[in-house]
């Protein structure tokens, strides 16, 4: 019956829809109110270690999926670039529900991409939830997006769940015995913990290392939908926790595993073992509710005053608080304009409640509000504190934004997110009709506006446009997008992004003349430290490419029209650096001081901008700015015949092989390449391999490329 509703294509998405609705009304809706019983959770990963596999037995758990075809339906890939590239490329969330001692909880779970080209889903993800399901394949162990992504978790403060997937593959590929099965899956969990120290101190280290004690490791196989979890460990163990009888009630329980796989009874398995239950069942142990995880994560992100009232009721998840949200994600709706993903944080949500962006100033009112289930928005007037929501009918709305209260006067932010990407790849675009310019133009820049790792520039002058991302992929799937809402534009050849980047801190320099000047300024370039954000309020942030504009002095008004023109030339300079006229990174400028003369008849914003731009301009040439270009790491997974080719390969694409190691009958390669060499990389390998090798990137360094002669004309 199931099967029939996903093959019915003009009648199943309206079946799903009429079934998620009656489940958040039936079920969800008596849980959002109860804090202690929500989970927040992101499942994340490196591509291919199954974590979309998994969602489809967690969804099928709550009654949403048919269990016969969970596992395959890949319900959160829901998008049709997904389903034809068989790859996730967005975040998608779901609510669900889970009976753990005789009481229900409600699990707000986002899946996530594990290519690295939308890895700022997986940060947008993280920010919005409290813990995090790690997926890792026993067989590749730790890869490079493993680590990236773990990282990311940490940083936020997000509790980590390690799921060991595809052990089945040691034991029907692998050919491995009981014994060795086991110590292959120990001896990936030590990795794992191992790697979490690098990100945590000792004492946060001991509470949240992954284990079968702390409920906080599972191990089994996504596709045939069994797992082990404490509870397995401790029923064989006869409720014994001694470490010793656990160990040996784990030794047992792979050996009627391996021996099931051996006689072909493995489908036996998910009945005695079953995933849902287990993985579940960890999430609900081991991730904090929303109360407990707000004391100790948001300072992480929000600088306010905890002691005030505002921030005791935030900080304590308080539901008849002030509201204040964040939005995680935000996707264009031809009917709605604006959807963003939201997390609650304080307050409650409310439909047509008054709202002010922290942003922009701006107010708005939501028309609608409710709950995400995979592409469906089931409606509801009031979310409280502690759920994720959704929120559509508000203009100008970004990924980032702190929302409160349209009477709160003063609200400190939440802290621009921090991508591991940044735009790297570019692309000359143009429309297929020319007579579509002025239309295609429109609908690019909104649509950069939803994707924070994209960007965007239109030469006003001569029309070209050119959009930059994270990677080839990355594009693609952007133009893709952008032709199923009736944008069609041709791709030229790719371009690789240099970037512009002091090497010290630049002197203190002046623009403008009192006498002939509306607007002199002193300011200074730095690279950019955690102890100068508190030397003045942060007029603008360009989170991309990590540059920041702070007015120390405190001498302009942040929401007066001065304020905007400053923000245009901090921007200008920004996006032409001085060497080469290439984007800056990593940058600080700070405004020593500025002075504003109003007494001339009209003010230009020439009369604003060039003094800034001719000041900063100075600093940075005073800082020993360098021309970088952009690597990235790879780390690829081997069988010792295709050694050879993928070096080849590499070194023929002028890339840097660090380490090649052994590891569980495969060759790990360690190496970098730089972006430019990079096209058509995976392709290449696949071909020579026959697809043998895996391999997974992220973000490398920028290493620094023959300085130019520094242009006389800014």
């Amino acid at each position: 019956m199931f099967l029939q509703r996903l093959m019915d294509k003009r009648s199943g998405s309206f079946r799903l829809s009429h079934l998620y609705k009656k489940f958040v009304n039936e079920r969800v809706l008596d849980l959002i109110s109860d804090t202690e019983r929500i989970r927040n959770c992101t499942v994340i990963a490196h591509i291919d270690h199954g974590k979309t596999t998994l969602t489809d037995s967690l969804i099928a758990a709550s009654g949403l999926l048919s269990k016969d075809v969970a596992a395959k339906a890949r319900l959160l890939d829901y998008d049709l670039i997904e389903q034809q590239r068989g790859i996730t490329i967005k975040a998608s969330g779901i609510t669900l529900i889970h009976e753990m001692m005789d009481n229900e909880h409600l699990i707000h779970l986002i899946d996530t991409p594990g290519h690295i080209d939308f890895s700022s889903h997986v940060t947008r993800g993280l920010r919005l939830t409290d813990g995090a399901v790690i997926v890792v394949d026993v067989i590749e162990g730790l890869m490079v997006q493993t680590e990236t992504v773990s990282r990311q978790a940490m940083q936020e403060l997000v509790r980590p769940i390690l799921f060991l997937n595809k052990v089945d593959r040691l034991i029907t590929e692998k050919k491995l015995q009981s014994l060795q099965v086991a110590e292959e899956v120990s001896k990936v969990a030590r990795e794992f913990n191992a790697m979490l120290g690098k990100y945590l101190d000792d004492g946060l280290l001991e509470e949240w290392e992954v284990s079968f004690n702390r409920g906080s490791l599972c191990v089994g196989s996504a596709l045939d939908k069994w797992a082990i979890g404490i509870d397995t460990l401790l029923d064989k163990a006869g409720g014994s926790t001694k470490s010793t009888d656990l160990s040996k009630a784990f030794l047992e329980v792979i050996e009627e595993i391996v021996e099931s796989y051996r006689e072909e009874r493995e489908k036996d398995l998910s009945e005695k073992y079953p995933l849902a239950k287990h993985v579940l069942d960890a999430m609900v142990r081991t991730v904090p509710n929303p109360i407990d995880a707000q004391q100790y994560r948001l300072p992480v992100f929000w600088k306010g005053d905890a002691s005030s009232e505002v921030g005791k009721r935030l900080l304590s998840c308080d539901k008849s608080g002030p509201p204040v949200l964040l939005v995680g994600d935000v996707q264009p709706d031809r009917h709605a304009g604006l959807v963003a993903a939201v997390r609650v944080f304080s307050g409650t949500l409310k439909r047509a409640q008054p709202l002010k962006n922290m942003r922009t100033h701006d107010h708005g009112k939501p028309l609608q509000v409710g709950i995400f289930m995979s592409k469906a928005k089931i409606p509801h007037d009031e979310i409280p504190a502690g759920n994720l929501a959704f929120i559509s009918g508000i203009r100008d709305l970004a990924t980032g934004d702190t929302l409160v209260d349209s009477e709160m006067e003063e609200f400190i932010p939440m802290e621009t997110l921090q991508y591991p990407t940044e735009p790297v790849v570019t692309y000359a675009v143009e429309p297929k009709k020319l007579s579509e310019l002025d239309s295609v133009q429109k609908e690019l820049e909104e649509y950069v506006k939803t994707d924070p790792a994209l960007d965007c520039e239109i030469n006003p002058e001569t029309g070209e446009m050119l959009i930059s991302g994270a990677g080839e992929l990355h594009v693609e799937v952007s133009i893709e997008k952008l032709a199923r809402r009736g944008v069609k534009i041709l791709l030229g050849t790719p371009m690789v992004l240099l970037k512009e980047q002091i090497q010290k801190d630049g002197e203190v320099a002046s623009g403008g003349n009192k006498s002939t000047s509306q607007f002199t300024v002193q300011a200074r370039l730095v690279v950019p430290r955690e102890e100068l954000y508190r030397l003045g309020s942060v007029l603008d942030t360009i989170s991309q490419s990590d540059c920041y504009l702070i007015d120390e002095g405190k001498s302009i008004d942040p929401h007066g029209d001065a304020a905007d023109w400053v923000k245009e030339a901090f921007r200008t300079v920004m996006q032409r650096g001085p060497l080469q006229g290439e984007k800056m990174r990593k940058v600080m400028i700070i405004i020593k001081k500025a002075a504003i003369s109003y007494e001339a008849l009209e003010t230009t914003w020439r009369d604003i901008t060039q003094p800034l731009v001719t000041a900063i301009r100075a600093s940075v040439l005073s800082g020993e700015p360098v021309l970088l270009e952009p690597w990235i790491r790879l780390e690829l997974s081997s069988p010792e015949e295709h050694v050879g080719v993928v070096s080849s390969i590499l070194a023929r694409r002028k890339g840097d092989i660090s380490e090649i190691d052994s590891e569980r009958s495969l060759y790990k390669i360690r190496a970098e390449i730089p972006v430019r060499e990079s096209f058509g990389l995976a392709n290449e390998i696949r071909t020579q391999t026959s697809g043998w090798v895996t391999w997974g990137a992220k973000t490398g360094e920028y290493r620094k490329i023959k300085p130019p002669k520094v242009e006389e004309e800014y």
